[in-house]
């Protein structure tokens, strides 16, 4: 079966592998879509996974199970999550499945940009969601993003009335806007030099700050009227973007670090000065189950909107293309690999 693989050199290959075989609890599915996620797109992360599949957006339908397994079918479309926790360790017990060993251990087979799947039986049981009739398969893809960013809203404690201040306007960033709206924000702010996602941030009701043509801390204080941000949220895992959000989180504030960073980053922030304006410094990484399942049910009610966010559409076999045009800012946002011949349209 073709599978897109990471090579030494940080390119893109579609490849043949051997088609999974499954066993016990476990299932096999089809790939229908698989968004390319930002953290696929960063060099330095990639070349890690030199000789991987990539790809863990996925939308699958079930053309096989394993003995044992009860609740999914052949032909069920289902979201599944490419690591799942123990549900019994210590980490579990304390709601941070993400350091469970076994969360960290488990991965799907061979990955989600493949034509076929395999979901063991830890994944299947503890984090693998059906996709209700309703829920098209390019709003589905957006389960695992919008559940990255439900926990960081949960990390931050977000609430009701405060605002927030979003700096960097790829998926995670709208996805962020939009779950601000949906948790009643006071007032959202976004913050971009990409002039096509500037836009859908107005429309998804934002201000906006384009940092082509004014500083982000300018622009943050013509809009907070120098009093800062209850929530900070950077996308972009770089020193020197976090430490100018630190200055614009407001006290009491939460300056939220989204985006992993490369291990060359360092971070160096002015102690005292957060210590008496109280503002918390906090990391978020990945998601477990139960921010899927909330995620799922966000888009399912359409509390959170995500119809207009796929700006481009390949088949697998044209992975090297979709690839470069998701590395293209201006006029795309998620591309989506698919199982078949791209539709018209804003296809790719």
């Amino acid at each position: 079966m073709k599978a897109v693989r990471i090579e030494s050199d940080g390119s893109i290959s579609v490849v043949e592998v051997a088609t999974p075989t499954i066993g016990s609890g476990e299932a096999l599915i089809r790939m229908r879509a698989c968004g390319i996620c930002g953290s696929d797109l960063l060099d330095w992360y990639v070349r890690g996974k030199a000789g991987t599949v990539l790809g863990h957006e996925i939308v699958g339908e079930v053309v096989e199970v394993g003995e044992d397994v009860r609740g999914f079918a052949p032909g069920d479309r289902v979201v599944p999550h490419h690591h799942a926790p123990c549900s019994d360790c210590q980490a579990c017990r304390e709601d941070r499945p993400v350091h469970c060993r076994e969360w960290r251990a488990s991965r799907l087979d061979p990955g989600g940009m493949a034509e076929l799947i395999r979901i063991p039986a830890g994944n299947l049981q503890r984090d693998t969601w059906k996709i209700p009739p309703s829920l098209s398969d390019e709003e589905a893809i957006w389960t695992e993003p919008l559940a990255t960013v439900v926990k960081a809203f949960s990390r931050a404690g977000f609430r009701a009335r405060r605002s927030v201040l979003v700096i960097g306007l790829g998926s995670a960033g709208q996805l962020a806007v939009r779950l601000a709206r949906e948790r009643g924000a006071r007032s959202i702010v976004g913050a971009d030099r990409v002039s096509s996602r500037l836009a859908l941030a107005r429309d998804a009701g934002a201000e906006t700050i384009d940092v082509s043509r004014e500083t982000l801390t300018q622009g943050a204080q013509r809009l907070s009227g120098d009093a800062g941000f209850d929530l900070v949220f950077v996308c972009p895992g770089k020193a020197e973007v976090l430490a100018e959000a630190s200055s614009l989180t407001a006290p009491g504030g939460t300056l939220l670090m989204f985006t992993m960073a490369g291990a060359q980053e360092r971070l160096s922030l002015p102690l005292q000065e957060l210590y008496f304006r109280e503002v918390s410094v906090v990391p978020s990484y990945s998601c477990g189950p139960s921010e899927m399942k909330e995620a799922l049910d966000l888009l399912v009610s359409r509390r959170v909107s995500v119809d207009d966010l796929v700006t481009h559409r390949f088949p697998l076999s044209q992975a090297r293309q979709a690839f470069a045009r998701a590395k293209e800012a201006e006029g795309s946002l998620k591309v989506v690999l698919t199982s078949s011949p791209s539709p018209g349209g804003r296809g790719g």
